[in-house]
């Protein structure tokens, strides 16, 4: 089985995130996403149970490749990426342009994603990379459950379901869903060894021509000031006068 993992490498939360022209400046060491961690540990599972190979894909600036290597420390067998400055600034449809190119590049029988990155929030990826997959997309998993055959559970609206997951899809993996191993020395000194390989966006079968364009930031200005209310016991009151104001009760 071929296990691709979407990752991406985010400037580290614990820094404070600045912008550029309407963009988020990305110094050369970023990190690993931690909502990736839980797609990479699942993928992980499965190839214990399938003797699979785990390749984690991964489009944007490379920098030091720092977060790249946390995906190798976790246990994947090895890293592709595209760094091209002509997809700076690219939207979640541009992006899984890409990133399903990449996938095809592997042969993928399982494509597997975190439910959204930490720094766009779109959380339309991995269904984009479905479409463009013609795959099945199972998304929010929150467990995994591997015998005989693969039950994963989907959070929903009304509580959960669990489904078989089938021979080729793709998965999306919610925080929390399971827990991600920690990589010890010896992992951390094996995945110097792991190929990190550049991928040419030209290679890829694609046009990769922008379809999105940065106008202008405009900084919205709060002149309404609210009203503080010292709760000594009785604030319900206040709030049910106000939502009858408001014609709610």
């Amino acid at each position: 089985m071929n296990i691709t993992v979407c990752a991406k490498q985010i400037p580290d939360p614990a820094n404070e995130i600045t912008y550029d022209n309407g963009l988020i400046s990305r110094p050369d060491e970023q990190v690993l996403d931690d909502t990736d961690r839980y797609g990479i540990e699942i993928a992980l599972q499965l190839r214990e149970k399938y003797d699979g190979e785990v390749t984690v894909i991964s489009m944007g600036p490379a920098g030091t490749q720092k977060g790249l290597q946390q995906a190798l420390q976790m246990g994947a067998d090895k890293t592709l990426y595209v760094d091209d400055d002509s997809l700076k600034g690219a939207n979640s449809l541009m992006t899984a342009s890409i990133l399903s190119e990449l996938a095809k590049t592997t042969d993928a029988d399982i494509v597997i994603f975190g439910t959204e990155s930490t720094d766009g929030y779109t959380g339309t990826v991995p269904q984009q990379v479905a479409r463009f997959l013609n795959l099945d997309c199972i998304s929010y998993i929150k467990a995994i459950e591997i015998s005989d055959n693969v039950t994963l559970t989907r959070q929903t609206i009304e509580g959960s379901e669990k489904v078989t997951m089938p021979e080729k899809c793709v998965l999306s993996v919610t925080a929390g869903g399971v827990e991600p191993r920690y990589p010890n020395f010896k992992d951390i000194m094996a995945a110097k060894q792991k190929p990190i390989e550049k991928v040419e966006l030209s290679s890829l079968n694609m046009n990769a021509s922008q379809n999105l364009e940065f106008l202008d930031i405009e900084k919205i200005e709060n002149s309404k000031n609210g009203e503080t209310i010292i709760d000594e016991g009785e604030a319900y009151q206040v709030v049910i006068e106000k939502l009858k104001e408001l014609k709610v009760i």
